[in-house]
């Protein structure tokens, strides 16, 4: 189980560290091809297409849950053997997953772009014919509604096991993605160009989830399952408490950009999304181990495994603790050079708005690793506090705008985020989980205490020592020191005596398989 945690979780990271390295990649094109009027409207279709990811109405992470504990009635053991039982439940749940997402596809296509119609009217740009942003926002939907229709896939390979894999092939087909939508850019196409290149993406992943699913488990598809009508009544409730929640992180998600568009325009918005792509980022290479591990805690839950799930709690919350604050003393330092060598100068949003959404992303990201956990017992009691977050988030945001400007926005979300949500996540999380507060609450001195402080007086010094280097090579520079930071962080808070002398013997074991090749060769 460990080993398909570790994979699950390196597959994940991998899947996040491409796919931001192509942002990263992309998002200089864009602001260099591309009108300021013409990028701000890209940023605000492309995010709010992201979150149409919200239409398959919670309905995925109940199937996938009930899909493991389907799976985890066979045994705990990732191995075992699935009884005959078990693969018929499972053939059922993918039939009746299948008659669902049809459904939903059809819906999502429908509902998002009349939504968004609606939104578009209300745009006045100077340099942009409306017909081009419907045209592309008519695509993006169609795109959506493909990636719904592929999400029983997802759900299949995530609930029997294979966690880890659905990053590999969406890393797969984001690179070609991204590959293709910059030299569209590059040959000069815009909004419908980028648009039909995701689309394309999109339906290329749905093939290569089902052609994996089918090579990897033929016995789940060797049995034709039966549409269970009562299997999607026992699963509504369920579903649509896990919809609000995801709902109210879509509208913490998008809400910001929205809000500086409708203050200061759209050319106000490129600036402030490329702070919090980067910020988000962070929080999604820190979310990847929590959500590589929740099937498994699906599964020791059937067995009542309270030992095991604590050991995974305690990883989870060091490892999302470790890669928020690492990320935060780097682009504390770091931030200003970094923005301008990426973006160029001028692109900078100013460290007290990038300080703000680096808080708000931390104490998210730790909310939402215990948060996932417990909702991996089938415990989805977080949709009134997601949403009420979400609408104080929206109060405040706009209140502290109108006074403090794009600041004010920021800090919204800071205090709105934490009073309305982040604090009942934590509380509700820990206590369903039967983890200490206290056992969190040591956790967490330790790392924000100790080793956040540590890490930023080093980086500091380094900082400084490099100051008479280029920009290229300071940002090298502490970007080599910020690593070796992490490496040891991990080896010495997270990983125990056990754990350190069984990676020993596996690297000792590689490098002398490493020997033994290079000298036959």
């Amino acid at each position: 189980m460990i080993k398909r945690i570790l994979f699950g979780s390196a597959a994940s990271w991998m899947g996040r560290v491409v796919s931001m390295i192509l942002g990263l990649w992309l998002l200089p094109i864009l602001f260099h091809h591309l009108s300021k009027e013409k990028l701000g409207i890209w940023l605000l279709l492309g995010q709010s297409w992201a979150a149409l990811g919200i239409f398959d109405f919670g309905f995925g992470v109940t199937l996938t849950r009930r899909i493991a504990f389907a799976r985890g009635r066979s045994g705990s053991d990732p191995d075992a053997v699935l009884t005959q039982g078990t693969l018929r439940e499972i053939a059922d749940l993918v039939m009746t997953g299948k008659l669902v997402y049809r459904a939903l596809a059809i819906f999502a296509f429908i509902f998002s772009f009349a939504v968004g119609a609606l939104y578009i009217r209300s745009l006045h740009p100077a340099t942009v014919p409306l017909a081009q942003i419907w045209v592309a926002w008519g695509i993006l939907c169609l795109s959506q509604a493909i990636g719904v229709w592929a999400g029983v896939w997802d759900s299949v390979l995530t609930g029997i096991g294979y966690v880890g894999w659905e990053s590999v092939l969406g890393s797969f087909v984001a690179v070609l993605t991204s590959i293709c939508q910059i030299v569209a850019v590059l040959l000069g196409g815009g909004l419908i160009s980028l648009a039909l290149v995701a689309a394309t993406g999109a339906l290329m992943n749905r093939f290569l989830l089902l052609g994996f699913a089918k090579r990897r488990r033929p016995e789940i598809f060797s049995i034709k399952g039966l549409v269970n009508f009562d299997l999607v009544k026992n699963m509504v409730p369920l579903a649509l408490r896990a919809w609000i929640t995801s709902l109210g992180g879509a509208v913490v998600l998008c809400s910001d950009q929205f809000l500086i568009a409708s203050m200061w325009g759209v050319a106000a918005v490129p600036a402030y999304r490329a702070a919090f792509i980067i910020v988000h980022n962070l929080n999604t290479i820190a979310m990847t181990l929590p959500l590589a591990s929740q099937v498994f805690i699906s599964h020791l839950w059937q067995t009542n495994e309270l030992g095991r799930i604590h050991k995974i709690i305690q990883n989870n919350i060091c490892v999302c603790w470790l890669v928020m604050l690492s990320g935060t003393a780097y682009l504390m330092i770091a931030g200003e050079s970094f923005f301008g060598l990426w973006l160029g100068a001028g692109n900078f949003i100013g460290y007290a708005i990038l300080g703000l959404l680096l808080i708000s992303e931390t104490l998210e990201a730790q909310s939402y690793t215990v948060a996932t956990l417990s909702r991996a017992t089938e415990d989805e009691a977080f949709s009134i506090s997601v949403f009420t977050g979400a609408l104080l988030k929206l109060l405040l945001a706009w209140t502290f705008g109108r006074y403090l400007g794009i600041l004010g926005i920021a800090l919204g979300t800071v205090v709105g985020l934490f009073l309305g949500n982040q604090w009942y996540m934590l509380y509700r999380g820990l206590n369903r989980l039967c983890f200490s507060i206290t056992a969190y609450a040591k956790i967490t001195a330790l790392l924000c205490g100790l080793w956040f402080p540590v890490n930023l007086l080093i980086l500091s010094i380094a900082w400084r020592a490099l100051v008479e280097a280029s920009a290229r090579f300071q940002i090298l520079g502490a970007t080599v020191i910020e690593g070796i930071l992490v490496v040891i962080g991990c080896w010495c808070l997270i990983l125990n005596s056990k754990d350190r002398l069984t990676l020993q013997n596996i690297l000792s074991e590689r490098v002398g398989d490493l020997s033994k090749w290079t000298f036959r060769k």
